[in-house]
């Protein structure tokens, strides 16, 4: 399928969705389950879905398709959508949209400038070139950090966290294995734990039953 029939497939599930909907209490899809039908095409339909934002499809949208077509870009939307995210910004007449479009808009703009400048590195443009999905997510995570000063502090926050739980969990450990696991080794099962879901099948992060991990 086409990227163009992939987003009228997704327009089509939205609309037999609508209609299930409108039987029960709420007589309306929450946006949550318009963005996770859109997300079961990944980033293949953002490109015709921004086309047609910027034909004024989002003048006959409800808000809660609106809504949700919104919170999928905010993951997969590229420059391109900032002029109609402004205009539903400006235009459409619901307060929640115009503020959920006003941030995405401001985000995607300032996204463009950073893209921009990651592309003009080196190792960046090497690794595109290469092809590898590996080296190119690496190596553009890399480009990244090194223009966005908001980026390894974030990165930190996380690695400590990371760290600690480690720490925290290696006594226990380290009585059940008999002194046989460093914590380095505590430390590397717990990252492949926690995203074992993306690594095996590229989907989001998770952890397999309740999105939940604990200490000993």
């Amino acid at each position: 399928m086409t990227a163009q029939s992939d987003y009228q497939q997704a327009l089509k599930d939205i609309a037999d969705l609508a209609t299930q909907e409108a039987t029960r209490v709420t007589g309306r899809p929450a946006p949550q389950a318009i963005d996770q039908i859109f997300r079961q095409y990944s980033g293949t339909i953002a490109a015709p879905m921004i086309d047609d934002l910027k034909a004024g499809s989002w003048k006959k949208w409800e808000s809660w398709q609106l809504g949700g077509a919104i919170a999928y870009l905010s993951s997969y939307g590229t420059s391109a959508a900032v002029a109609p995210l402004r205009d539903i910004e400006q235009n459409y007449p619901v307060t929640d949209i115009q503020i959920q479009a006003k941030a995405l808009a401001d985000l995607l703009a300032t996204l463009d400038v950073a893209v921009s400048e990651a592309k003009q590195i080196p190792e960046v443009q090497d690794a595109i070139k290469s092809g590898d999905a590996d080296q190119m997510a690496r190596a553009m995570l890399l480009g990244l950090a090194q223009i966005d000063p908001d980026w390894p502090v974030r990165a930190s926050e996380i690695q400590t966290k990371l760290f600690d739980l480690s720490a925290d969990s290696f006594p226990a450990i380290n009585e059940m294995a008999n002194g046989k696991l460093s914590q380095n080794d505590v430390t590397k099962a717990l990252v492949e734990i926690l995203f074992e879901d993306v690594m095996s099948t590229g989907g989001s992060v998770g952890t397999g039953g309740s999105g939940k991990t604990g200490t000993p």
